[in-house]
């Protein structure tokens, strides 16, 4: 994980910030790192497919034969593009 410093954060917010931590039983710290966790996933834009989706594809492209019939036939090269395109605008 990395490491954050930030500077010149005046004196009245860093208390107003320490004591809504407290509040909620967390560390200055523990409510800060949730606060930008927070503001970082309000602005990524979210898969339209799933983690599982994405680890079954890629199982699928080192597997011998695709479990889905419809690249049955593709080589590993058109099989890796057809699902590559599919990412497309992500």
């Amino acid at each position: 994980m990395a490491t954050l410093t930030i500077r010149n954060v005046p004196d009245h917010v860093k208390q107003a910030l320490r004591v809504k931590a407290a509040q909620s039983g967390n560390s200055l710290e523990e409510a800060l790192r949730q606060l930008l966790s927070d503001e970082v996933e309000q602005h990524m834009p979210a898969s339209r497919i799933s983690a599982d989706e994405i680890l079954r594809r890629a199982a699928e492209l080192e597997a011998d034969e695709p479990t889905d019939s419809r690249y049955k036939f593709f080589s590993q090269k058109e099989l890796s593009d057809a699902i590559s395109g599919e990412f497309e605008g992500l």
